[in-house]
């Protein structure tokens, strides 16, 4: 598989963290897929490639986001802790990077679907996933804390 069209999610990410007011984001090589988390977000990819697209986080981390992404949207929490709209919204932000990188990909003449996000919330949680052709760890950080972005395609 060319991992070129994986590096679209990575695009994809950047553009959508970049829209939603997070422009001082670093992005780089993640090596461990074996970490712990408070918050996984998953979506499937089908069609001309399948796999997933993850983001794992703290929740602080994902709090924080959330909550600077609405003060950039001019609006406000209507909840003080991690509650069923951060949830949603965590999801949210992987589904638009996963539907901008079909986009993308459809610009290569690959054609994929996604599936609708799934979230699982609570302490020390770990998700595997299959053997792919190929995958990608990435570890976004910005002014909020961090995010895991882990991308697995094959043909």
């Amino acid at each position: 598989m060319d991992t070129n069209n994986l590096d679209l999610f990575i695009k994809a990410a950047e553009e959508i963290f970049q829209e939603i007011g997070f422009t001082e984001l670093v992005i780089q090589d993640s090596s461990s897929n074996e970490q712990v988390y408070e918050l996984i977000a998953n979506i499937g990819i089908t069609g001309d490639i399948s796999g997933f697209l993850l983001i794992r986080s703290d929740l602080e981390s994902s709090m924080k986001f959330i909550n600077k992404m609405l003060t950039n949207m001019g609006m406000e929490a209507e909840e003080t802790d991690f509650g069923q709209f951060h949830k949603e919204a965590f999801g949210e932000i992987l589904n638009q990077i996963s539907g901008r990188a079909t986009m993308l990909l459809e610009t290569s003449d690959v054609n994929c679907d996604i599936t609708p996000p799934t979230i699982l919330m609570g302490e020390k949680i770990s998700m595997g996933t299959y053997v792919a052709a190929e995958i990608i760890h990435k570890t976004i950080s910005g002014n909020f804390g961090s995010f895991d972005l882990s991308i697995g395609a094959k043909e």
